[in-house]
């Protein structure tokens, strides 16, 4: 018989006791907070209900053979649940990829207006005056308590949906006084089914290509800004993101690496005694397979399941001040099982994630007042700039030497504008993922000096002094370097830092926040230009904008020029001209004056087909070049008279061919086709094709982060940043005559990330090494080979124009 979590389930509290309970202080008025871009008047009650669209009925839904609710079916069971209760909210929050509603619902007893003012207020003032907040006596009486429930990320694991839908409806209907006290005191947020494409293609990726899951400081999907928005939001004290299939049933903590810009141990104290408190529910049902949980930080060597990396859900919402935990439920319904046991599976797994979501709720209210007070300090001391808590071994059972990761927080950061800065573009891009991921910005209203630099005014500063400055210095900070402290990881990248990787110019100040009256910045800001005068117009392409101006133009039939430095000219004419300005207003490029007497290479619109997976194809469409999917087996209908270049992102076994297809190749590198390769895959492609002769090594497959390179300046790294992303680095040697070195990796190659410092696959059989090279074939085919990885899940930002001018010289010489 199936068993039921029960509410009365006790907490280990032990382990809570490291800081002590707040006090309640006189209850104060309604806290003032600043400006904010949705104002407080505009706070609506609750209930806040809408008509969700009702969507056709789907027999080839994935999820029918499983068990589990089929996608059609969800918002008419939310239709009906809003009509019979006055404590479900749903609404259409966005749209998939593959163009599905995405359900965003809040469960919580009724509000007035101002009583939803008043937790709004209440949520603001924890983060803006977390030291007033967190011991006042009618916010600790009256705050509800959000939780957050983030189901069916990985499409082809369903339950968490299902799960969802079933607190959802017990809350709304229940007449228990139990639970109409808890949603008194709490609001639960549900993302009801966060991948509703890949739920109904029974696929782990969306309808796009990508893992949702290692999106989280990308944000390149609407699903993970939807999720990003949700948790920015609703501040939740607990996060909960449901998966299958490990078996035992996986909660974290999680093993270290931990990300070195958490304040730990005010997770640790809460996230260990929660999940032992998951387990006990889990066992509470009665099946043997939920009898005891895989809690790595318990049960894991280091490494082995770790949280480093904060692209994923719950380590995203960790550097938001929350409790999180990927739940990953014990038994996997797919594959070759009768229809009995598919359903008796995702049944147990639905239960077991029930399970995690109540208890989670319950330790909230349990432990009301201090995670309420924990969470509030974080906030305190991002707000007064105090350094990382060194933990002591044995704070919690199982902490350890091994479980310290910490960084040392810089006073401030500057994002400048103008002549100082390398791209506009990509300054303004890198100020709204810091904002919109819950981080502050401000803007510098006159120019000022830090030592000898001058800034402009306009230039974004950011006071490290803010409440979330973990989830900042972790985008903008270098990272570390973890080679000698573990042996393995869950997963790459071992580093990221979009300061370093997105192409802006990011300058770190350790003592100092700039002496200039600063405001608050709520966007990027990058307006772009056109000289005045009737010179000849230069674009230096160091941005993706960049690329889709020059394929605009190209496209609308103006002539471009490509120069020997890799930047493009447009001859001055009245309607060259008004065509750059409808550039400069819709990508914000900044076109510069043409040299005199300037010499180019004439440039046509450039098709380019590509060998490789989703993150190719929409690197080539972010830099404005059309792009088609090519394979082995379609290259005679594929790869035709106007494709110019071939991206090779993926193997291609030449010598497998069939005759056809080895034809269509033939005479596509015999009309002087370009090719760029990527990785070794690409390398292998160039030897076999006898383009150009080199040698690749790849480093190990864990090895990734951010490495320091030397650029040669020439078409495609010219002013090029001095930073590059690796998955997997690659390097050439063994080079053929005619090739020439465009970049090559430092002595001292990892700045931040893993990667074995010795040894044939190591740093030191790296350093000095190539890791871009060009050149020209025998048959006349520009070649360009990357070993570093520009296109990886469209996050290295600043290297997408290197791949853009790469694919224009190999397409044009």
């Amino acid at each position: 018989m199936r068993g039921r979590p029960l509410w009365t389930l006790a907490v280990t509290t032990t382990m809570i006791a490291t800081v002590g309970w707040a006090v309640p202080a006189q209850a104060t008025a309604l806290p003032e907070v600043p400006d904010r871009p949705v104002e407080l008047s505009a706070v609506k009650g609750f209930p806040q209900r809408s008509t969700l669209p009702v969507w056709p009925d789907n027999p080839a839904d994935a999820s029918i053979p499983i068990g589990v609710i089929p996608y059609d079916e969800i918002a008419p069971k939310l239709n009906a649940l809003q009509t019979a209760s006055d404590r479900v909210s749903a609404r259409v929050a966005g749209k998939s990829s593959g163009g599905y509603d995405l359900y965003a619902v809040t469960v919580t007893a009724p509000e007035s207006r101002s009583e939803a003012r008043q937790q709004e207020a209440w949520k603001r003032w924890i983060e803006e005056e977390p030291a007033k907040a967190r011991t006042d006596r009618g916010l600790l009486a009256g705050y509800k308590t959000p939780l957050f429930v983030n189901a069916n990320i990985h499409g082809n694991e369903w339950e968490g949906t299902d799960a969802a839908l079933r607190v959802i409806e017990e809350f709304a209907t229940s007449t228990d006084p139990a639970i109409e006290q808890l949603l008194r005191r709490n609001r639960l947020v549900f993302n009801v089914t966060s991948n509703p494409d890949g739920r109904v293609a029974g696929q782990r990726p969306n309808a796009a290509g990508y893992d949702l899951n290692r999106d989280l400081t990308i944000v390149s999907q609407p699903e993970t800004d939807l999720i990003r928005d949700l948790i920015v939001d609703t501040k939740p004290i607990i996060t909960l993101d449901l998966h299958g299939y490990v078996n035992p049933t996986l909660l974290h903590p999680s093993t270290p690496p931990h990300n070195v810009n958490n304040e730990y141990d005010l997770y640790i104290k809460h996230g260990l005694p929660n999940a032992l408190a998951i387990e006990e529910g889990l066992r509470a049902l009665g099946y043997p397979e939920t009898q005891r949980a895989r809690i790595p930080f318990r049960d894991d060597e280091p490494g082995v399941w770790d949280d480093f990396p904060p692209i994923y859900v719950p380590s995203f919402a960790m550097l938001q001040s929350s409790i999180p935990y990927t739940i990953e439920a014990p038994l996997n319904p797919r594959g070759n099982l009768t229809p009995e046991e598919r359903v008796r599976r995702s049944g147990i797994n639905t239960d077991v994630h029930e399970v995690a979501i109540k208890t989670s709720l319950r330790y909230i209210q349990d432990h009301r007042a201090q995670v309420i007070f924990d969470q509030a300090e974080v906030y305190r001391r991002g707000w007064a700039g105090e350094p990382l808590r060194d933990i002591p071994d044995g704070y919690v059972p199982g902490w350890g030497l091994e479980d310290n990761y910490k960084t040392v927080f810089p006073r401030s950061y500057v994002i400048p504008t103008g002549p100082g800065q390398h791209s506009e573009t990509a300054a303004a891009r890198l100020v709204d993922l810091l904002i919109d991921s819950g981080g502050r910005v401000w803007r510098a209203k006159k120019d000022f000096r830090v030592g000898h630099k001058t800034y402009r005014a306009g230039s974004y500063v950011i006071d490290l002094h803010q409440p979330k400055r973990g989830l900042v210095n972790s985008l903008l900070e270098p990272g570390i370097d973890l080679t000698d402290r573990v042996d393995d990881l869950y997963a790459g990248p071992a580093a990221w830092s979009q300061g370093l990787t997105w192409g802006a110019t990011v300058d770190t100040l350790w003592d100092r926040v700039p002496d200039v009256r600063l405001e608050r910045a709520w966007d990027g800001e990058a307006d772009g230009g056109l000289p005045r005068g009737d010179e000849d117009l230069r674009v230096d392409i160091q941005d993706a904008a960049d690329l889709l101006a020059v394929n605009s133009l190209l496209a609308a039939g103006v002539k471009v020029y490509r120069l020997a430095d890799g930047s493009v000219v447009i001859p001055s004419s009245r309607t060259n001209r008004r065509l750059a300005a409808e550039q400069v207003r819709l990508h914000d490029v900044t076109f510069g004056t043409a040299p005199r007497h300037w010499r180019g290479t004439l440039l046509d619109e450039v098709v380019v087909g590509y060998i490789g997976a989703a993150e190719e194809r929409d690197t080539l469409l972010d830099l404005g070049f059309e792009a088609r999917a090519v394979t082995a087996a379609t290259l005679a209908t594929t790869l035709t008279a106007d494709v110019d270049v071939l991206l090779v992102g993926g193997n291609l076994d030449l010598a497998g061919l069939t005759p056809e297809n080895r034809a269509a190749l033939d005479a596509f590198l015999a009309r002087d086709g370009g090719v760029v390769g990527l990785g070794t895959a690409g390398a292998a492609f160039s030897n076999a094709a006898a383009l150009l002769t080199v040698t690749a090594t790849a480093g190990a497959g864990l090895a990734s982060g951010v490495a320091t390179i030397v650029n040669s300046g020439g078409p495609v790294t010219a002013g090029a940043i001095p930073h590059s992303f690796i998955n997997q680095p690659v390097w050439f040697t063994g080079l053929g005559a005619g090739t020439t070195v465009e970049q090559s990796y430092a002595a001292d190659p990892l700045l931040s990330g893993w990667w074995a410092a010795t040894g044939a696959n190591g740093q030191s059989a790296a350093a000095g090494q190539a890791s871009i090279v060009r050149g020209v074939s025998t048959g006349g085919n520009g070649t360009v080979l990357f070993g570093t990885d520009p296109a990886y899940r469209l996050h290295p930002k600043g290297l997408q124009p290197q791949l853009g001018r790469a694919v224009l010289w190999a397409a044009q010489r």
